[in-house]
């Protein structure tokens, strides 16, 4: 092995810890599907970061046992049910996180579901439930979060979690990656309708990520190979960082842009992959 090449023991480069600013203090800020896997791990991120969040979630629950272990309402940190499936729900649900925050600077579109399917048997009923959650959730908050940052001035910041699969699409899951390219794109056009209110929109693109969902993924395409569920998962490994993403790290991608050194990076879909998607 090269004296150049700084690996841990299995040959998988570690996940690394950089220190911690408060570059979010002040803020208030908004995470849809805050207590799943990605979700929880940008929660965590911006209150250790300084800002007060509101873990929105489908089951309140969920959202509430995530807020209670990052310290509750007395480190600023509140749940919210909210169903981003349900134009209502989101209604609600931003207008109790404005409440509770008293202003919204920034919103993270987290909240997603992927079925999977025979590509040329995908059920209508999957088509428009992952089209409810995965593009449509994600407009409806960031046009509820976008419409009080104008009425109040606010220069903010609005990014949503897409994905690898919606620039490369995979065929056992072609509803779910055509929802993800659908996102990527809804975010080039917000980000050109909101500028002229300092407004920031991007969206970010994981890969691999060790959370449930992939797991799920894993299970869902046991079914269509035959290979063992989690042999599939132990094979779903960044090939240059020889592991599974962690999600902590696609949340410092998350809460870069959400800050003002981003200004520049502008309507885009930011790959978090560890280079697997080339463009």
């Amino acid at each position: 092995m090269s004296k150049y090449m700084i690996t841990a023991a299995n040959g998988a480069l570690p996940v690394r810890a950089p220190r911690i600013f408060p570059v979010h203090e002040g803020k208030g800020i908004v995470v849809t599907g805050g207590s799943g896997g990605i979700g929880a791990a940008i929660v965590g991120q911006l209150v250790a970061e300084g800002a007060r969040v509101v873990v929105a979630d489908l089951k309140l629950d969920a959202a509430e046992a995530t807020a209670d272990a990052l310290g509750g309402a007395a480190k600023g940190c509140f749940a919210v049910a909210m169903d981003v499936g349900s134009e209502t729900s989101v209604a609600d649900g931003i207008a109790a996180a404005i409440e509770r925050l008293g202003a919204v600077d920034g919103l993270v579109n987290c909240a997603a579901i992927v079925r999977h399917s025979d590509p040329l048997a995908i059920p209508r009923a999957d088509w428009q439930r992952q089209f409810e959650i995965n593009l449509f959730g994600a407009y409806e908050a960031s046009r509820l979060v976008a419409l009080h940052m104008i009425d109040h001035g606010i220069r903010g910041a609005i990014v949503s979690i897409a994905s690898e699969a919606g620039k490369k699409g995979h065929k056992e899951s072609l509803a779910y990656s055509a929802s993800k390219a659908a996102l990527i794109s809804m975010t080039r056009m917000l980000s050109e309708a909101l500028a002229p209110h300092d407004i920031n929109v991007n969206c970010v693109c994981p890969g691999g990520v060790a959370t449930p969902m992939l797991r799920e993924v894993s299970e869902a395409y046991s079914g269509f190979t035959g290979e063992a569920a989690p042999a599939i998962f132990d094979k779903m490994l960044s090939q240059q960082l020889h592991r599974h993403l962690d999600p902590v790290e696609v949340a410092r991608v998350v809460s870069f842009l959400l800050t003002d050194a981003a200004m520049l990076v502008r309507g885009q879909a930011v790959n978090a992959d560890a280079g697997e998607t080339p463009y």
